[in-house]
């Protein structure tokens, strides 16, 4: 029943808000993103890395009581370096217990642990952000580490200078593939590299429906613009839950473990999509806020 299961959290999108504007942090919980992850990596030069690191944990403290569906995390500088571990020590020390870490860089098992070994007082979870060549022949490892790894996110601008690529659907195809199949093997999130548009949003939700495709379970965002253009993409059409109500109903009437409907072999598998198919209508549907959504996406492509 895992498939279904893995409903009752979905985790679309992970929407990224620099550390070092606090100003931005409650608007980008107010999007609806389904995780917000304040960033104290890329987003924060070094001369404000412990400014940034405080107000971070004193938000995350802040808010701890308030009742919202969205998880707050944080990501924190390379695990490996002394930035890293000054944020670890901070984290480990504070009350501010964020919904989840992620952890940049990641190349090893044994670096998510050595991580969850600083965190040994609390249990908060991590996603391990690959970004290298070898990151991605670890994955399988990475992936199995602990419990505690929550998901596994493809780094794919960083990956792509590493393994001389170009940062393209072609480009990052195998390695986006590899960091999906082995989330799915430790039955764990994978979240795919943000896209760089942020008035394109059409072309935020094609790209969305092509890593849906490769089995991805959310895409990280950048911008608030992002955030309902892929969080959309991840609900079925009015006709899919059609037929997935279609599937389940004669599934159930049925004496044998596979039938037919409409011309086509049902089984078990058949069945655990259309159910998880039925579970995420409980979120809404394409067919219901279609043409709010292309209303904005016309807007935003004129814009």
């Amino acid at each position: 029943m895992m498939a279904i299961e893995v409903i009752h959290n979905l985790r679309r999108c992970l929407l990224f808000v620099p550390g070092i504007r606090p100003e931005r942090f409650q608007k980008a919980l107010d999007t609806g993103a389904d995780q917000v992850c304040i960033d104290l990596e890329d987003a924060v030069p070094l001369k404000d890395k412990a400014s940034a690191r405080l107000a971070t944990l004193n938000f995350i403290l802040s808010v701890a009581h308030t009742h919202t569906r969205c998880d707050l995390g944080l990501r924190i500088n390379n695990a490996m370096s002394d930035l890293g571990q000054a944020d670890l020590a901070a984290i480990a020390a504070s009350r501010a217990r964020p919904a989840f870490i992620m952890l940049p860089k990641v190349e090893s098992a044994a670096e998510v642990l050595s991580v969850l070994h600083i965190l040994n007082n609390t249990d908060v979870p991590v996603i391990a952000q690959l970004e290298s060549p070898h990151a991605v022949f670890e994955a399988r490892a990475i992936a199995r580490a602990s419990q505690r790894v929550q998901a596994l996110m493809f780094g794919g601008y960083d990956y792509a200078v590493a393994a001389r690529v170009k940062p393209t659907y072609d480009g990052w195809l195998w390695a986006r593939g590899m960091v999906s199949a082995a989330a799915a093997e430790a039955e764990i999130g994978a979240l795919d590299v943000p896209s760089l548009e942020i008035k394109n949003l059409g072309a935020v939700s094609d790209e969305t429906e092509d890593v849906i495709a490769l089995g991805y379970t959310g895409k990280a965002a950048i911008h608030p613009a992002q955030v309902d253009a892929i969080q959309s993409a991840y609900l079925p059409t009015d006709a899919e839950v059609l037929q997935a109500k279609k599937i389940v109903a004669a599934i159930s009437e049925a004496s044998s473990a596979a039938i037919a409907v409409d011309g086509k072999l049902v089984d078990r598998p058949i069945e655990l999509a259309a159910l998880r198919i039925i579970e995420l209508a409980k979120l809404g549907t394409r067919g219901v806020i279609e043409a709010n959504h292309h209303a904005e996406l016309n807007f935003a492509n004129k814009a």
